[in-house]
């Protein structure tokens, strides 16, 4: 009788970090799936690379942020969610 709206179907097949081993299941930031993978570089006080996990929100939240630091951004996603736009440079 109540099912679930088509919009909101179950993404587990969508999603890559669902079928990947290497992806982790949650974010760094909160509960939710990874939507992008985060490589910040070298930093003072941090002479590697450190890779996050950030889900959607997070990630739009912090866009800014990540470009004035040069991060490198990888869309985890299958297909594009809506609303995220991977960012490579500074407009």
């Amino acid at each position: 009788m109540f099912g679930r709206h088509p919009a909101f179907s179950d993404p587990v097949q969508e999603w890559r970090s669902a079928a990947d081993p290497e992806v982790p299941s949650r974010s760094c930031c909160c509960p939710g799936r990874p939507a992008v993978k985060v490589i910040m570089p070298p930093a003072p006080g941090r002479p590697h690379p450190v890779d996050l996990w950030l889900c959607g929100h997070h990630y739009r939240a912090s866009c800014a942020a990540l470009l004035l630091a040069g991060a490198q951004v990888e869309d985890l996603n299958a297909r594009r969610e809506a609303g995220i736009e991977i960012l490579t440079e500074v407009v």
